[in-house]
């Protein structure tokens, strides 16, 4: 049985893939279970995988906390509709791995000026991180993407940096693979790779983004990320009178958010 994914490429329905993702959220050997028989019962050739995610994603409310995990690739996805908050909160994962990081800074390259989207520093070694955001599922990190980090790498490098890094929230294609592994740039995107891949990095850390809140509004994720409080951790890690001050919201809603953290974190 073949589904259509966002990209609209057809793709064989993989139960066993399925139950995996789903144990990864944190689920119940008894809901994995159940969930990937009643998809296995409902599911048909042309389905699409937005389809079989709703249907997971109702499954799954079964069990506090599995659905917002589960859901991690749209919830980066919400950080948006720029890619600023990305930014931020890729430098926000960096912190947790020992990096120093400093969003956003324009610096003179040898031929133009540059904005480097993070500047990472570890273990005296520092690195040109340029973040790509999108916002429509589907949609792939291309070889122009990965070409261009590196064209900018090489007019910043007098800078002394040492490496650049593509950090992207999809999936890059093969050739952005084959390109990044012969120029010697890092990659951290969407499946790839395969051991520090950023679903890996963020579920290693338990860090998962203020959008797995579901009560999360617009304007409440715009207050939190002004206040530079980028996972649902944060939420959790800064005092009542900490998180009023900075965000100016009532007590009733940041309670609200914070037990819904609670549950997202399994705390």
């Amino acid at each position: 049985m073949y589904v259509i994914k966002e990209s609209g490429d057809e793709e064989k329905l993989d139960l066993k893939k399925l139950k995996i993702s789903i144990l990864q959220a944190g689920a119940s050997v008894g809901l994995a279970n159940k969930t990937v028989a009643e998809v296995k019962n409902r599911a048909y050739h042309g389905m699409t995988t937005r389809e079989i995610l709703h249907l997971v994603l109702g499954l799954l409310k079964e069990e506090p906390g599995v659905s917002q995990r589960y859901n991690l690739k749209r919830a980066i996805m919400m950080l948006g509709p720029t890619g600023f908050p990305f930014e931020k909160f890729v430098a926000r994962l960096l912190r947790e791995y020992g990096y120093e990081t400093i969003v956003d800074t324009i610096v003179r390259g040898k031929c133009v000026k540059q904005e480097i989207d993070i500047w990472a520093k570890k273990n005296n070694s520092d690195y040109m991180v340029e973040c790509k955001y999108h916002n429509m599922p589907g949609k792939k990190s291309d070889l122009k993407v990965v070409m261009y980090t590196y064209a900018r790498f090489l007019d910043v490098k007098h800078l002394g940096f040492e490496q650049p890094w593509l950090v992207t929230n999809t999936k890059c294609t093969s050739e952005v693979k084959k390109y990044a592994k012969c120029m010697g740039i890092r990659v951290i995107s969407w499946r790839y790779p395969h051991d520090e891949c950023m679903e890996k990095m963020l579920m290693q850390k338990n860090l998962y983004p203020i959008t797995t809140l579901e009560s999360l509004t617009m304007d409440i994720k715009q207050r939190l990320v002004r206040a530079n409080i980028m996972m649902a951790s944060d939420i959790l890690s800064r005092n009542m009178g900490y998180l009023r001050f900075r965000t100016r919201l009532p007590s009733s809603i940041l309670n609200h958010l914070r037990e819904e953290a609670k549950q997202i974190l399994n705390v």
